[in-house]
């Protein structure tokens, strides 16, 4: 006659069935939540079904990939409205600045001015402004401007155009110094 197996042995399958369940089941809450999370199946499987309830707390705590992809893509899409919205606003800003200039160069031309172009380069362009023969160059805006003479260089600062931290040189001159340490410039104008 057969006998029966030991009962620890019983206990012992009878444990081993119930985690296998345990485990299966973790697994299969895992890959389900990890579908509708935007997460591998089969990864979140195994990760239940080895760590069970750790796996099953770690998929609730991870982000939801799904609602960061549409954020993303709404985010995009938005930027991408944006993008498109300042273009053409800038075409239209163009245009009018166009328009503008082309109605100012028709006055000016009506008038007999030039009103296009600054002063200051007004002033440097002629060449009856160099009559001291001398010929400066400042430096404004990062550039190299001139040559212009002694007179438009005080007519610059009067016109608060410069003032007397600005760099200027003249051939001769080691280096470029500001107008205040110029001798032609130090002081009132006499």
């Amino acid at each position: 006659m057969p006998t029966a197996p030991p009962l620890f042995i019983l206990a012992a399958r009878f444990d081993a069935e119930v985690s296998m369940f345990w485990m299966i089941l973790f697994g299969i809450i895992c890959a389900f939540m990890a579908a509708n999370r935007g997460r591998s199946t089969v990864g979140w499987f195994f990760i239940g079904f080895f760590t069970m309830c750790i796996g099953f707390i770690l998929i609730l705590v991870l982000p939801d990939l799904k609602t960061q992809e549409l954020k993303d893509r709404r985010v995009a899409l938005e930027n991408r409205r944006l993008r498109e919205q300042l273009s053409k606003e800038r075409q239209v800003s163009d245009q009018r600045h166009g328009q503008i200039e082309k109605r100012l160069g028709v006055h000016d031309e009506a008038l007999g001015i030039d009103t296009a172009t600054p002063p200051e380069l007004q002033a440097s362009a002629t060449p009856a402004q160099l009559t001291d023969g001398e010929q400066w160059f400042y430096a404004r805006d990062g550039e190299r401007k001139g040559p212009v003479s002694t007179e438009t260089i005080f007519h610059l600062l009067e016109q608060k155009l410069i003032d007397t931290s600005t760099l200027v040189w003249i051939n001769g001159m080691e280096d470029w110094a500001p107008v205040s340490d110029v001798d032609p410039f130090r002081g009132d104008r006499s």
